[in-house]
């Protein structure tokens, strides 16, 4: 009888040990497990989901850590705990932390997969979703709309995460703005890998929306840096600001056909981001310019092919008394020492005019208003074959200053609008991409505007310093340049490489059987 008390003894002590792997973390193997474990979190907790599948998981993650003790859940092994089927995990609460998980072979039963709120009540903020993977994980109707990760709240992060394949209708990641506990947010969103989105055709399918028209008011101060996105193709805006002061930072487009649109925000800072694009598609975009107040600086733009809304650099026109949804004329915009490489008619100002359909459309609709009190100073325009028009103007120009700008046109003079002064320069093919100036002190690249209406720009697209001697163009020294290299591991989660995903066509064979074609 005592070997048998023995044996129970001991096998109870295992299975405890496994409950509690010390440092207080938690294992759990299943839902239950796991619902119980969260209900009776402190600060400092780790819960360790096992590997495994997890199938139809919905995580509810509610709780109150510290700054100092987080709670937290996290993978027993990174990459290795799949959330399947209908599964999600929503939080609510202050510092809780999710680590590891990947989404893959389902789809959210909810309307987003990952959110940072469970109700009204119960909102997350100081929370952190990092090292995750979401892949694939589609509604079965594409025409079902849905988000993958929703922000509420403030000082909430999502970083170092794979986010790749969303096909249905609806936004891929949205901050909300939906009331005073969501306004002056400082959410984060950096270091993550956002990969290959096809065309939806219409609105949507932004890769990141930023409010909303009803929100163009409210102050963000979102941080969207540091982020790859590659083949986000699904509407013409990848990115979608709606609200005011965000950041926009060293964040990398990579044949991505669409663009970065400032639509209903104001003074936002969109500084050392590189667009990517080629020749194999003329939709490839760079920045929209509306609203008011913006900074864009050190951007670097090469064979952006886009036109009109999806151009390199596209200032819109706006409409006098504008309703909230449309377009607020451009104002008080700052553009200096950005690069455009190769492009079609890389600046387009006034875009979108449309007087001649005054007759047609309801005066809420005619966009009639150009640009006015702003600065396009000490940028650079290189080309390796003519363009023959790298300023196009739709309607007027005359409210913006052009000082200090070079082009150099492949040897060809241009001198419409006087915008523009000819330079014939060397440069250097770092790679497939990168053009850097072979003489970095060739006098009319060192013969830069200087003035009150342009900030101190501190810093070139690769950090080195302006201060002592700022050059034309997003380039400033040569060394940083030459030694930069674009590798793809430093976004998304350590454990899954975006240098190891394939995106090969999917087919599907269909019959003449009426309702095959149906989703």
């Amino acid at each position: 009888m005592k070997y048998i008390s023995l044996v129970l003894t001991m096998l109870f002590l295992l299975a405890s040990c496994k409950k509690n792997i010390g440092n207080n973390g938690i294992y759990v193997e299943n839902a239950t497990e796991l619902k119980n474990a969260i209900e009776q979190s402190q600060p400092g907790d780790n819960i360790i989901l096992s590997n495994g599948i997890w199938k139809n998981t919905g995580i509810t993650f509610y709780g109150y850590g510290t700054k100092d003790k987080p709670i937290s859940i996290s993978a027993e092994t990174p990459g290795k705990v799949f959330l399947e089927g209908n599964s999600y995990l929503h939080l609510g609460g202050e510092h809780l932390h999710v680590s590891g998980l990947y989404f893959r072979n389902g789809y959210s039963p909810n309307s987003s997969i990952i959110r940072f709120m469970i109700n009204e009540d119960s909102v997350a903020n100081y929370c952190r979703v990092t090292n995750t993977v979401i892949k694939d994980f589609n509604q079965p109707n594409r025409y079902t709309n849905d988000r993958w990760i929703e922000f509420y709240g403030k000082h909430n992060s999502f970083d170092h995460n794979f986010v790749s394949g969303k096909s249905n209708d609806g936004e891929t990641l949205r901050v909300f703005f939906t009331g005073n506990q969501h306004i002056n947010n400082h959410h984060q969103i950096t270091h993550n890998y956002f990969g290959p989105r096809p065309r939806k055709g219409g609105p949507r399918a932004e890769t990141i929306r930023i409010g909303d028209s009803k929100t163009r008011f409210a102050p963000g101060y979102v941080n969207v840096s540091h982020n790859y996105f590659e083949a986000c193709n699904g509407e013409v805006e990848i990115i979608s600001d709606k609200t005011n002061f965000n950041i926009f930072n060293r964040n990398i487009f990579y044949k991505s056909e669409g663009s970065l649109v400032l639509r209903h925000s104001n003074h936002a800072k969109v500084n050392g981001n590189i667009f990517i694009g080629g020749d194999d598609s003329d939709f490839y975009g760079g920045i929209r310019v509306v609203n008011s107040g913006h900074s864009i600086t050190n951007n670097y733009f090469y064979k952006i092919k886009g036109q009109e809304f999806r151009s390199p650099l596209a200032i819109m026109n706006g409409i006098p008394m504008t309703p909230l949804n449309r377009y607020l004329q451009v104002s008080d915009v700052v553009i200096a020492n950005n690069t455009w490489i190769d492009c079609k008619s890389p600046w387009q100002i006034g875009i979108g005019e449309n007087i001649e359909s005054a007759s047609v459309l309801p005066a809420s609709e005619i966009r009639s208003a150009p640009p006015i009190r702003s600065i396009v100073t000490n940028n650079l325009i290189y080309n390796t074959r003519i363009d023959k028009s790298p300023v196009i103007n739709h309607s007027e120009m005359n409210g913006i200053k052009f000082h200090n700008n070079v082009i150099d046109n492949n040897g060809e003079t241009y001198s419409e609008f006087n915008v523009l002064k000819n330079g014939n320069l060397k440069m250097k093919k770092v790679n497939e991409w990168l053009y850097i100036p072979a003489d970095i002190n060739d006098p009319i690249l060192s013969d830069t505007y200087i003035g009150n209406d342009v900030p101190l720009i501190e810093t070139d697209l690769f950090g080195s310093r302006r201060k002592d001697k700022n050059r034309i163009g997003a380039i400033n020294q040569l060394s940083s340049a030459e030694e930069f290299v674009i590798d793809k591991n430093k976004y998304g989660p350590d454990w899954f490489s975006p240098k190891n995903v394939t995106h090969e066509p999917k087919i599907i064979k269909a019959t003449a059987t009426k309702g095959d074609l149906v989703p």
